[in-house]
């Protein structure tokens, strides 16, 4: 056999699938079913409304998938200011007081003074630490000046104010009596304290006060 009856007998064997032939793989592949002696035009249209059928499926799905992130983000936001306005619900619910709190409320706001010590034993003192003590307010200690010092006024702790107006001094004092000439000594307990409640503070007044303490270096 010569060799261009060689290549002939190649040629015929490796023979190109033609236009329909490939139109069928494809429809095949796809699941179009078609008649042996169907047309390569009805086949390509066949081809390309089952594309066009795929494609729309794809998108509706791709778009379903969307709503439902949409509709889970707004749920998801309806529950997060439900939750929060659950909470403010909840931070602006006040709960009854203790009876520990009332007390200590009542016992610690402060009261504005005047303080003048009426005992004559102390009048060189400056002032006295007082202490109240209970198993409500625990242990309250301060410093109470007298005189000068609080002719402005002075803030005390309403228990110790309580107790500056409760505290007694045995006062003792002697005098002549005019139908016998004799010295006569009397005693009684009473007050030592002179204590003159003022009015709070204005807001201007404490603006005030709050800057002569920061340039006097009493407060930070």
């Amino acid at each position: 056999m010569s060799t261009e009856d060689l290549n002939q007998e190649q040629s015929d064997d490796l023979q190109m699938p033609t236009e329909l032939d490939l139109l069928k793989q494809r429809a095949t592949l796809m699941g179009i079913a078609f008649s042996n002696n169907i047309g390569e035009e009805t086949l390509r249209q066949r081809i390309a409304d089952k594309q066009a059928e795929l494609d729309a499926a794809a998108s509706g799905a791709e778009n379903t998938g969307e709503e439902g992130d949409t509709v889970q983000q707004e749920q998801g936001e309806v529950n997060a200011l439900e939750a929060g306005a659950s909470l403010k619900e909840e931070v602006t619910t006040e709960r009854p007081l203790t009876l520990r709190e009332k007390i200590r409320l009542e016992q610690m706001r402060l009261v504005r003074v005047r303080i003048t010590c009426l005992d004559p034993k102390k009048k060189d003192l400056p002032g006295e630490i007082l202490t109240v003590a209970n198993e409500y307010l625990g242990t309250v200690r301060k410093f109470i000046p007298f005189g000068e010092v609080t002719d402005d006024g002075y803030h005390i702790p309403y228990c110790l104010y309580k107790m500056l107006d409760a505290r007694k001094f045995l006062n003792i004092r002697t005098f002549k009596d005019r139908r016998t000439g004799t010295v006569r000594v009397e005693s009684g307990y009473v007050k030592e304290f002179a204590l003159d409640v003022l009015d709070p503070l204005t807001p201007a007044e404490l603006a005030k006060l709050a800057t002569a303490q920061k340039a006097a270096g009493s407060v930070e």
